[in-house]
């Protein structure tokens, strides 16, 4: 039987040949539904890092907190094996960056 992901997917993506889902865990959906922010957005922000610096904190499986200042919004980021895993959406102005989280600029 096929252990089932957790996490709604909202994007898919290869790099260097190897399949990646993004994935919004249920608080991540509701923190998007609480500040309107769309999922679309939030799987853009996490695709801008671009597949070398996704790949890189993959391979590290490091957390990371990706701002964006135009759209002010910052998306928090984590790796479970090929899945990219949304944990939380919060305000720019909002944020707290715990001791080991990589931060990352748009």
């Amino acid at each position: 039987m096929k252990k089932k992901a957790k996490g709604k997917a909202i994007a898919e993506l290869k790099i260097n040949g190897k399949q990646y889902s993004v994935r919004a865990t249920a608080h991540a959906m509701e923190r998007m539904e609480e500040r309107g922010v769309d999922e679309y957005v939030v799987a853009g922000n996490v695709m801008a890092l671009g597949k070398d610096r996704l790949a890189e904190l993959q391979e590290e499986q490091a957390e990371a907190i990706v701002i964006d200042d135009e759209k002010n919004v910052a998306v928090v980021i984590g790796f479970k094996g090929n899945r990219i895993m949304v944990v939380t959406v919060i305000d720019k102005a909002k944020v707290f960056v715990k001791k080991g989280t990589v931060i990352e600029r748009l």
